[in-house]
């Protein structure tokens, strides 16, 4: 009972919380210094690159990418920039699909709410699936969902590449955090919590990060992310 409640306080904070800033939002996550899409572009093209080379099966000179939480697409643009691709998008908030239509960096955008809907995406069709800041709105039964559906969509050898907020073992799992946009849950996972629940999924682990700054503020304090990369095998 208590992962539905908070679940669903999740979801009616988190949609609540984009409306709100959709129109500060890229202004803001550049003068914050927020480095969670620069981080999962670079890696989403290096391992696209890598399974090229080696002739993997499954990629395609132009791959399809499924891009969870696109937003206002700001990890979708600059995988469109850095190599020929087609990119599906899914996100639940209408005001910031907005935005990132109008970029034209999608050939597909769909309303779906990640941690809870059936993705509207063939099974077994995309070469690879990201995910950038989005982690961190999901809790455990939700996390566990959409890796769910990543495998399901994912080809054989598809790669998929997101970010978390990390957490030692002594840190809470979930914590409230307050902003001019909203107030959320911030949900965090071990290191060793990641990787167990991406094993039971079937994903091979490729990449698993150190730290790094997921934004740096104006006073100092900041927030870490890892990055991971697995192979659905």
């Amino acid at each position: 009972m208590w992962h539905k409640l908070l679940s669903l306080y999740q979801r009616i904070a988190a949609k609540r919380m984009f409306s709100r800033w959709h129109e500060s939002y890229e202004f803001d996550v550049m003068d914050n210094h927020y480095s969670a899409a620069d981080r999962v572009a670079q890696a989403a093209i290096r391992h696209i690159a890598a399974s090229t080379r080696n002739g993997a099966k499954g990629f395609m000179e132009e791959p399809d990418i499924a891009d969870i939480g696109i937003g206002t697409g700001l990890l979708a643009q600059q995988l469109q920039e850095s190599l020929p691709c087609r990119i599906t998008g899914l996100d639940f908030t209408d005001d910031m699909m907005t935005i990132c239509a109008q970029k034209g960096v999608a050939e597909l955008l769909i309303k779906c709410d990640a941690g809870r809907d059936h993705w509207p995406i063939q099974g077994a069709t995309m070469d690879m699936v990201v995910s950038a800041g989005l982690f961190e709105y999901l809790t455990k039964p939700m996390a566990q969902h959409f890796l769910k559906e990543a495998v399901r969509v994912l080809q054989d050898d598809g790669i998929l590449v997101f970010t978390y907020m990390p957490r030692d073992e002594s840190g809470k799992a979930v914590e409230l955090w307050r902003g001019h946009s909203g107030t959320f849950v911030v949900c965090s996972y071990t290191p060793k919590e990641m990787e167990e629940m991406l094993l039971k999924c079937g994903l091979k682990l490729l990449d698993h990060s150190a730290p790094f700054k997921g934004s740096l503020y104006e006073d100092g304090s900041s927030y870490d992310y890892r990055l991971i990369a697995v192979k659905r095998i």
